[in-house]
């Protein structure tokens, strides 16, 4: 860590401290990539000097003098930011967003594997509600394209975290108020994201350190964004800020815990992270449904309040109805029912006996009750 008076700041410098404002509010965070607005604003309101940390971007070195201009060239090619205006105004990516919005509560896609903890139809009717509301607000819909727009899979996301989100706030009887609140939170979560270098979004190999703290700007951004929007409630907003907050203060931006953290968040960050494993990313496959739940119970009063891990995980179907599994017997069977089960336990149908041999009557065995069984891995799987 080194100070540096602000009139020394060059692109791509990395804060090794935040920055206060005279009124005792953090105007940048601890790991902040500066940017030229941002240095612009640091010597615009005065700030004398700042700490540095030693890693930079990708440009220069402590060993001698930089070449301002030449640092400032390489961090532009590297960088390489959104521009916001042009994706905000397009009509196209708007429209496309909001159909497909509308067309994943309409389908509720992901259903398959999720007990809902109401009546399936009433769940759908009360999600198709709750974003058909969100899309009608063109600021709102504008956004929405900005995601489509820097990357599908980020919009994938929001939408299936939005989905898990609000599973949880129905199991929790959320009344109409609470769950749009929730749901706008969670379908914004990751809007700071589309704030940040477009070539960071989709980079698909593991993020340098320094790469990893300007990612992490992103619920910072995203806030800044949401507060800044009219109609987005301010619970709604510290949703995007605290999503990666975590039960026992090791997440970020802030490292707080517990009831510090909101429950909105908590519940956001506690879908974000499941939807995470199992689905698809740029830099690696899915994990199984089992991964993930077993990663979730181990994460209880650790990552998120344990109460909040088992009301999700009541409602989730790691073995939806139909799929082929082998026991831990070497049998082969189908699972033909989940309901109100114990999510690794279902009842399944077994077809094959251990040597391969068919069963020319196939039964029925209840796993909750076969303490003996278990399920280890689906048909198809290695």
């Amino acid at each position: 860590m080194r100070e540096v008076p602000c009139t020394h700041l060059v692109i791509g410098d990395i804060l090794a401290q935040p920055v206060y404002g005279r009124n005792g509010v953090v105007m940048l965070e601890a790991g902040t990539v500066l940017t030229e607005s941002y240095i612009n604003r640091l010597k615009g309101l005065n700030i004398p000097r700042v700490y540095l940390s030693i890693v930079k971007s990708g440009i220069g070195t402590d060993s001698g003098p930089r070449d301002a201009a030449e640092a400032a060239r390489m961090a532009k090619s590297q960088l390489q930011m959104p521009d916001i205006n042009r994706l905000k105004n397009d009509d196209t990516a708007r429209l496309e967003a909001v159909q497909a919005a509308i067309l994943f509560a309409e389908s509720s896609r992901g259903l398959e594997l999720i007990s809902p903890p109401i009546a399936t139809e009433k769940f759908r009717q009360r999600f198709r509600d709750l974003m058909g509301e969100i899309v009608s607000n063109r600021e709102f819909s504008d956004e929405l394209g900005v995601i489509l727009r820097t990357d599908s899979l980020l919009f994938d996301q929001a939408m299936q975290v939005t989905m898990y989100a609000g599973i949880i706030g129905t199991a929790k009887h959320y009344d109409t108020s609470q769950l749009y609140d929730l749901t706008l939170g969670a379908v914004f979560c990751d809007i700071g994201m589309t704030r940040l270098p477009t070539n960071l979004i989709k980079v698909n190999r593991d993020l340098t350190d320094s790469e990893r703290l300007m990612v992490r700007r992103h619920t910072t951004e995203g806030y800044k964004v949401l507060t800044k929007m009219k109609g987005v409630p301010l619970e709604a907003a510290k949703v995007a800020l605290q999503h990666h907050e975590r039960y026992r203060g090791e997440g970020y931006p802030f490292a707080i815990k517990h009831n510090e953290i909101s429950e909105y968040a908590q519940i956001v960050g506690l879908a974000d992270v499941y939807n995470a494993l199992v689905s698809p990313r740029h830099h690696r496959k899915p994990y199984a449904a089992e991964e993930a739940t077993e990663y979730l119970f181990a994460s209880g009063n650790y990552e998120f309040e344990l109460s909040l891990i088992q009301t999700f995980l009541r409602h989730l179907r790691v073995y939806p109805v139909a799929t082929p599994v082998v026991l831990s017997s070497g049998q082969t069977a189908f699972v033909v029912d989940t309901m109100n089960r114990p999510m690794l336990r279902p009842v399944v149908q077994i077809i094959r006996e251990s040597d391969g041999s068919s069963i020319p009557s196939p039964y029925l065995v209840d796993l909750e009750k076969e303490s003996h069984l278990a399920i280890v891995r689906r048909i198809g799987e290695i």
